[in-house]
């Protein structure tokens, strides 16, 4: 999990990916080279997935040439829906996916990565089947999202790792235009001072200022993005200068790319495009959603096309050119995962039990199929 702190510092600043584990081996930045990854899995049969995974474990993948080497076991959680790591690489946080009638509440697991994944902590979302956890850029603020109940928590890291919460929004009755809030993730922006909460249920995207002084969500006067009906919004991402937020719409398999103008403090649909191509008739839902490191390319997940769309940015306009379909030679890719050299794409297909590598192009964005089907029990999460 350690590393030289100069290697570690450039690969921070070229991925922009604040939960980057590295491993090294003694042919330091050679051949034999590894970086490690965490992997969340669903772990029993909830009907709508039978999951057949033992929860979180770790896999080490050559810097190199994207292989998978080897996975071992970190934690037995059940339906382990998402990982992160803290910044200085000594806690990760694990939410597990609860949502029976006898499971009020879902929870965070905070391990200790130092003491051998010791949990040592174990808190309620305060809502069922949370699904998705994200740390603000200062390593301070922890907040995360439940799809059922309409609550997004946050909470504040203390300097052992637990969690202290700090404030909570909750969808009420009052805001449910006849359906049902189903918040699925959040996303701080660069410069951290605000949030987006992406409501696939009410087809909208909350907005929030951080207070970070005191780990508050204040509401926008904006209040929220209305996306088209049954557009299904369910994962955001910010450009790197704040300027444009993407977010990948389960329901209708599009991407809509959202500018925002600083002085008017005003977020604006700009574009709405396909994830399919042209003249695919299939059921699809869409799934994950992230920005190379460049800036110059986004991917998005689909199910049922079974495949990872490509686009091209415009990195001044935000806008989005459609950039190819690259079969994920598995079922249902809920998550996937870019490398921290941006060289290697990684495919979690949830259906068929496989993570699929890819090899990336840093010129045109076109992915490559590395002929490694890499098998382990309904993987939902990738995290470097």
């Amino acid at each position: 999990m350690k590393m030289p702190y100069l290697l570690f510092t450039l690969l921070f600043a070229l991925t922009n990916f604040p939960t980057c584990s590295v491993n090294m081996t003694a042919d330091e930045g050679g051949d034999l080279a590894t970086v490690s990854a965490y992997v969340g899995s669903y772990t029993r049969d909830e009907g709508w997935v039978n999951g057949q995974g033992g929860g979180v474990s770790q896999i080490d993948v050559l810097v190199k040439t994207g292989r998978i080497l080897k996975q071992r076991a970190i934690a037995d959680i059940i339906n382990a829906s998402f990982v992160v790591e803290s910044a200085d690489e000594r806690y990760l946080y694990v939410a597990s996916e609860l949502a029976h009638d006898d499971e009020p509440s879902g929870f965070i697991h905070v391990l200790d990565i130092e003491n051998e994944y010791r949990e040592i902590s174990k808190i309620p979302t305060d809502g069922k089947a949370p699904c998705h956890i994200e740390i603000d850029n200062t390593g301070n603020y922890v907040i995360t999202t439940n799809y059922v109940g309409g609550v997004a928590k946050m909470y504040r890291r203390q300097v052992d790792g637990t969690l202290l919460p700090t404030d909570k929004f909750e969808v009420g009755n009052a805001l449910l235009p006849g359906g049902n809030s189903h918040l699925h993730s959040a996303q701080f922006s660069p410069d951290n001072r605000k949030v987006a909460i992406a409501d696939l249920g009410l087809d909208r995207v909350w907005l929030f200022h951080l207070d970070a002084a005191n780990g508050k969500l204040i509401p926008h006067d904006q209040g929220f993005i209305k996306l088209a009906e049954k557009a299904g919004p369910r994962h955001t991402t910010w450009s790197a200068d704040g300027s444009f937020l993407y977010v990948i719409n389960e329901l209708n398999s599009t991407v809509n790319v959202i500018g925002y103008d600083e002085n008017k403090s005003r977020f604006t649909i700009l574009q709405t495009i396909t994830t399919l191509p042209a003249g695919w008739t299939g059921k699809n839902t869409t799934a994950d959603l992230h920005l190379h490191p460049n800036g110059k390319f986004l991917y998005g997940s689909n199910r049922g096309h079974n495949s990872i769309a490509g686009f091209l940015v415009d990195q001044k306009t935000g806008l989005l050119t459609a950039n190819g379909h690259e079969p994920t030679r598995g079922d249902a890719p809920r998550n996937f995962s870019l490398s921290p050299n941006g060289r290697f794409l990684y495919a979690a297909n949830q259906n068929s039990s496989t993570i699929t590598v890819f090899s990336l192009n840093e010129k045109s964005g076109q992915l490559t199929y590395t002929e490694q089907k890499f098998v382990t029990g309904t993987p939902v999460c990738i995290e470097f």
